[in-house]
């Protein structure tokens, strides 16, 4: 079966989420009921107290549906299209050979040669891309930032990180720009990869982590990130929220489900979950539900005032998955949407978390930018933390989109113009700032969300427009079948490990464990209390695991973790 970690949502089989096996589901709940009511507190968290009664809202946005993708930057899709404002590299971009030498000439960015499955990961760097080779990234004031220092970090002639997709190949998002709006300057949170950004986009902090780890690597005194969520928040004000999972059936047209599919019990049906190594979405585990639900849901109009939407792995546009299938999910997404009986009171946004070694030419803001003063940052040198940062900077233009009946036909956004201060910006944080401002919640989080920018200024039509068309174009064929391969498939190459702008782990193909199962099963051994295969004690023993032996102990964990966290919540809401 296929399993890695993109960040700190795993990606399971599906059967893994349809708990099906009684006796060890009994099991599991014995093992919660031999806790204490304090330790199943400390293992499983608690729901915050509902603090205040649901608050009014403005009178446009009922519904707030996120999709979180994955790894591309702004110019990889809507640089070639010819936008009108928008910052792009259709008529050539030449990048400097060598800063340094002038005569070394130039070479210039591709429109239309970018594959939908890459052949090799790209390689542009989003920690330094913009910096000179001595440069200072690390505090500010930052040193120069320039283009032409982008051949130093992984920008290079015909490679990956250059070549960028053509309207014609993506006629999904084209479609998108043509009815919606698309963003010129949305930001990464985090001038690095998936796991910092998506703390930030729904946290305001990563904790002061800057790479792919866990709290325990930045100082913390385990594997979980304890900051309030815009979950906490919404479920302190009453709005209602949900994460969807676990569908990898539906978005070529059929029917969507959970579990395997009953005619191929090889089938992989591999997910993303939600971000279940913060406190503050692990919680929660009794809103995760299938994507079948969120279908369903759209259909009647009765989802809630927040959905956050985990993509299929294999439609989730990571390097180097099909993006034709990432076209047919926005697809689908979309045109469940537009066909809801609550279209009109419905904003669909969807961003990439990182902008995944792909090359953009905008240098990204770094003056005024707050570091975000979270108290879950522990003071002190912490290495397996990241690179010691200040973050004062933003990351590389992400690949966003803003989609609703109330924003302008073909719009490409710019800063913000409302605020909140003269600096601000939209980024990934906008997210958690905007469930604030949407939904009337009574605060941020932290000093990021509370000076980034906010979509509810994007909203600006008078009145919901009539002309947004009930179904896209068709998306373009996938180059394989909708269900991938199981990995016992010697030639399906597996997701390998690395720092975006550095060498990939080799070999790609390996039989051993890699480093997102290692913190996979960090993770999971930490939230179940499991110090069967791992103990903080002794982290070299997972060094003796096989590529094949840890996708079996990351399923069994995640089995016993959903179990035993359900199990939890059903005690504490029978005993509130």
């Amino acid at each position: 079966m296929y399993y890695c970690l993109l960040f700190f949502g795993l990606i399971v089989s599906t059967v893994a989420i349809g708990i099906e096996n009684d006796e060890r589901t009994e099991v599991y709940a014995s093992d919660v009921m031999s806790l204490s009511a304090d330790e199943i507190r400390a293992r499983f968290g608690k729901l915050p107290e509902r603090k205040y009664p649901t608050p009014s809202r403005q009178d446009k946005i009922d519904h707030l549906v996120i999709l979180y993708m994955e790894n591309h930057a702004a110019a990889h899709y809507f640089g070639c299209m010819g936008l009108d404002n928008f910052t792009g590299i259709e008529n050539g971009h030449e990048i400097p050979v060598d800063p340094y030498n002038e005569s070394a000439g130039t070479f210039s960015t591709q429109c239309g040669t970018s594959p939908y499955v890459c052949e090799t990961g790209p390689s542009y760097d989003t920690w330094q891309g913009k910096f000179a080779s001595d440069g200072n990234p690390n505090y500010y004031p930052y040193s120069e930032q320039d283009d032409k220092f982008s051949a130093l970090h992984g920008a290079t002639e015909n490679g990956t990180a250059i070549k960028m997709m053509s309207k014609e190949q993506v006629p999904i998002k084209a479609a998108i720009a043509e009815y919606f709006g698309v963003f010129n300057k949305l930001y990464t949170a985090v001038p690095s990869a998936s796991s910092p950004n998506h703390l930030f986009t729904q946290s305001g902090t990563s904790c002061g982590m800057q790479t792919n780890t866990l709290y325990d690597d930045c100082g913390g005194p385990n594997a979980s990130f304890p900051q309030k969520t815009m979950y906490d928040n919404m479920y302190e004000h009453n709005v209602s929220f949900a994460f969807y999972l676990n569908s990898t059936c539906g978005l070529d047209g059929n029917a969507p489900c959970t579990g395997e599919p009953s005619d191929d019990p090889d089938s992989a049906s591999a997910i993303n979950t939600p971000d279940v190594a913060m406190a503050g979405v692990a919680r929660y585990v009794s809103y995760f539900f299938s994507q079948q639900i969120f279908y369903e849901q759209a259909a009647n109009g009765s989802l809630p005032s927040v959905s956050w939407i985990n993509p299929a792995i294999q439609a989730c546009d990571h390097p180097c998955n099909d993006n034709a299938k990432g076209e047919r999910l926005l697809k689908d997404i979309y045109e469940a949407l537009r066909a809801s009986p609550k279209w009109n009171k419905t904003a669909l946004f969807v961003a990439y978390d990182d902008a995944g070694g792909y090359y953009d030419p905008v240098v990204p803001p770094y003056e005024g930018v707050p570091a975000d003063e979270s108290p879950c940052i522990i003071p002190g040198d912490h290495p397996n933390c990241g690179e010691s940062f200040d973050f004062r900077r933003l990351g590389l233009r992400s690949t966003a989109m803003l989609i609703s009946p109330w924003v302008p036909k073909g719009i490409v956004f710019q800063e913000p113009q409302t605020g909140p201060t003269n600096t601000s910006q939209f980024e990934l944080t906008s997210v958690a700032a905007s469930v604030k401002t949407l939904f009337n919640l009574t605060s941020f989080l932290t000093k990021r969300d509370a000076w980034a920018g906010t979509f509810d200024e994007l909203f600006s039509e008078s009145s919901p427009r009539t002309d947004t068309p009930l179904h896209l174009p068709q998306a373009p064929n996938a180059s394989s079948p909708w269900d991938p391969p199981p990995t016992t498939d010697p030639t399906r190459p597996r997701h390998c490990s690395s720092f975006h702008g550095s060498s990939q782990e080799s070999p790609c193909f390996h039989d051993t464990i890699n480093l997102k199962q290692k913190r996979q099963i960090r993770l999971l051994a930490s939230l179940t209390g499991d110090s069967s295969l791992y103990s903080p004690q002794d982290r070299d023993a997972l060094d003796t695991m096989s590529y094949a032996q840890a996708d079996v102990a990351v399923t069994e964990l995640w089995d016993k973790w959903l179990s035993m966290a359900h199990f939890a919540a059903t005690l504490s809401n029978s005993s509130a």
